[in-house]
């Protein structure tokens, strides 16, 4: 059998089962239940499509040894087979066995896969299990499935690599995308290249207009995570191309298309990207991708059109982001001269979690009618709860500074510590850049000069 499984590890799968059906139709005894159970695992690989052939398999082994049904490894697949034929949690239960052998406990933890409970699932996999080679990659893969579905993203990564250290071939390549997207989703865009250009060398032989086009997609996503949007530009334009070649055209791709196109300073070409994917999505990525357009069309100066297409997302009940949508909202409405909805769009998107952008709003409606202590106020929240470096930060940074400057350079060691801060992140162009150096120069005066730039 050590060919056999040697076949299987390798991807050889002809061999592997011309192997097995040879030798099951010319074994007796024990030796025609283990080459029976091996065929059913063989079988097994292919999910569904495994399920007719796995069930002959052990139908077989149990002509040859009445015994085998009591075998952990026989009860451990069936039960496996039964949780894909959608048997129900207790029936499948009452047929997996309690046991400490690896390969039957490999079989459970796919079968508790099959039934939903990741958890169970790796309470089995985070066991060091001695396993053959063909079932040791897998079980890597099998845990990673069962952290991303319990969103452990980063923990997800690092059990496909692991899958990848021990697979060959397609499935080396499969691990080592599958762990650049849990990277990606965790935010970790250097290890997601490093795993993507891990891929790269396999890439020419195995991969197809599909896989090519995932590999470039969640190229641009890395970049962006790391702040590289021409990088990021260059990446999904080759994807874009794979899908002209025939993959799949993904809602995504032009997705993450606008996305560089946003940082790179483009809303107008960003718009025609974001119509596209929000025309390719379905429930529930649509919602997100029309909210990436309304953002667009913030940025463009097309604020009717961003009104509207906001007001869109907030019609779905489902949209996990209502609260930074009823913050663009209000900074659209701002702009309109709207100020009392705008007051209450940036109300409800405090309400709804997003502190930033709502506080950002409400400061500046104070700042325009010179209730600077309140604005004052507003805009320092807004710092403390946004992200440093994001655009909300940025601007809520400035404001306090400038807000400081205007009540007559009030503690001007916090004006210039503020202004250390946002001046990295502003282009020497911006006008803001030249603002906030001035009263950067003035608050040192102030304090002396003792104070210099980082």
């Amino acid at each position: 059998m050590q060919a056999v499984l040697e076949a299987l590890h390798q991807g050889d799968y002809d061999t592997a089962f011309e192997t097995l059906v040879r030798t099951l139709a010319l074994a007796q005894g024990q030796d025609a239940a283990e080459a029976a159970l091996l065929l059913a695992e063989a079988y097994s690989l292919y999910g569904e499509g495994g399920i007719e052939g796995a069930n002959r398999a052990l139908e077989e082994g149990l002509g040859s040894v009445p015994t085998l049904e009591a075998h952990p490894r026989y009860r451990a697949i069936l039960g496996e087979m039964r949780a894909l034929e959608g048997a129900s949690e207790e029936d499948v239960r009452q047929i997996l066995p309690q046991t400490t052998d690896p390969r039957a406990l490999y079989h459970r933890a796919q079968a508790l896969m099959y039934l939903g409970l990741p958890e169970e699932a790796l309470e089995i996999l985070n066991r060091p299990l001695e396993l053959p080679a063909f079932l040791a990659w897998r079980a890597h893969t099998l845990r990673g499935k069962a952290l991303e579905r319990l969103g452990r993203a980063a923990e997800a990564a690092a059990a496909y690599k692991d899958a990848a250290r021990l697979a060959v071939g397609l499935e080396h390549y499969w691990n080592l995308i599958d762990a650049a997207a849990m990277f990606v989703e965790a935010g970790m865009g250097q290890e997601a290249l490093t795993a993507l250009r891990e891929a790269e060398p396999d890439a020419p032989e195995l991969e197809d207009p599909e896989d090519a086009a995932t590999r470039y997609y969640l190229e641009a996503r890395s970049q962006l995570l790391l702040g590289n949007p021409s990088l990021a530009l260059e990446a999904i334009q080759r994807a874009l191309e794979k899908e002209r070649e025939g993959a799949e055209l993904a809602h995504g791709t032009p997705l993450v298309h606008g996305q560089a196109l946003m940082q790179l300073g483009h809303p107008r070409e960003a718009i025609d990207a974001f119509r596209e994917a929000v025309r390719r999505a379905e429930d529930p990525d649509k919602s997100y991708a029309l909210h990436e357009l309304a953002v667009a069309y913030l940025e463009a100066g097309e604020l009717a059109e961003a009104e509207a297409t906001l007001r869109e997302v907030m019609r779905d009940p489902e949209y996990g982001y209502q609260g930074e949508a009823y913050g663009d909202l209000a900074e659209v409405l701002y702009r309109l001269g709207r100020y009392e909805e705008a007051s209450r769009a940036a109300q409800e998107a405090i309400r709804l979690g997003s502190l930033s952008a709502g506080h950002l709003i409400l400061g500046n409606l104070a700042y325009d009618l010179l209730h600077l202590e309140e604005a004052l106020e507003h805009y320092t929240k807004a710092c403390e709860e946004a992200l440093e470096g994001s655009r909300d930060w940025v601007t809520a940074q400035q404001m306090v500074v400038d807000t400081l400057a205007q009540l007559g350079f009030r503690r001007p060691d916090e004006i210039v510590s503020r202004s250390e801060a946002v001046l990295p992140f502003l282009h020497p162009a911006d006008e803001w850049h030249h603002t906030l150096s001035n009263y950067l120069e003035r608050a040192r005066s102030l304090m002396g000069g003792s104070r210099t730039l980082n």
